[in-house]
C-alpha cells in the first residue's frame, strides 16, 4: 500500500527496490563498523562508503524522474477532473435553463388554457340562457294561443247553447 503525503494528501512513490538496498548495504556497513572507545562513533571503510554514495547519487535522479512523473500524472488527472467537473456543470446549467423555460411555457400555456375553460363556461351560460329566454317566449306563445282558443271554444259554446 502507498505511503499518502499527510500534508497535501496525495501518494508518496514507494522507492525502488534498487535504493533500498543500497540504503540496506549502507547500514549493514555501519553496524561493521569499528566503535570508538569511549564516544558514538563509529569507523568504516573509506572507499566502500564512497561507492556506497556514488551508488546512491545514481539511484537518486532515477527516483526523481519517478517522482516527477508521479507528480505530472497527479497534475494530468487534476486538470482532467477540473475539466470533467466544468462539463458536468454546464450540463447541469443547460438542463435548468431547460427545464425553467420548459417550465415558463408550461405555466403560460394553463394560463391560455384557464382563459379558454373560462370563456367557455361564459359562452355555455350565455347559450343556456338564452335557451331558457326562447323556451319562456314559445311557452308564453303557446299559452297564449291556448287561453286565445280556449275563449273562442268559451264563446262558441255559449253561442250553441243560447
Amino acid at each position: 500500500m502507498a505511503t499518502v503525503d499527510e500534508v497535501r494528501g496525495y501518494p508518496i512513490a514507494e522507492p525502488t527496490p534498487d535504493l533500498y538496498q543500497i540504503l540496506e548495504r549502507l547500514e549493514a556497513l555501519v553496524e561493521r563498523g569499528s566503535r570508538v572507545p569511549f564516544s558514538s562513533k563509529i569507523m568504516v571503510d573509506e572507499a566502500e562508503i564512497s561507492a556506497l554514495i556514488e551508488e546512491l547519487r545514481h539511484a537518486f535522479p532515477r527516483e526523481l524522474r519517478q517522482a516527477k512523473r508521479v507528480l505530472q500524472e497527479r497534475q494530468k488527472i487534476i486538470t482532467e477532473a477540473q475539466l470533467e467537473a466544468q462539463r458536468i456543470l454546464a450540463t447541469a446549467q443547460e438542463r435548468a435553463q431547460y427545464l425553467m423555460s420548459e417550465q415558463g411555457i408550461m405555466n403560460e400555456t394553463r394560463a391560455r388554457c384557464e382563459e379558454m375553460l373560462r370563456q367557455a363556461k361564459e359562452q355555455r351560460q350565455r347559450a343556456i340562457d338564452e335557451a331558457n329566454r326562447y323556451a319562456r317566449e314559445v311557452i308564453e306563445k303557446a299559452e297564449a294561443a291556448v287561453l286565445d282558443a280556449a275563449s273562442h271554444l268559451q264563446r262558441v259554446k255559449r253561442e250553441l247553447m243560447r
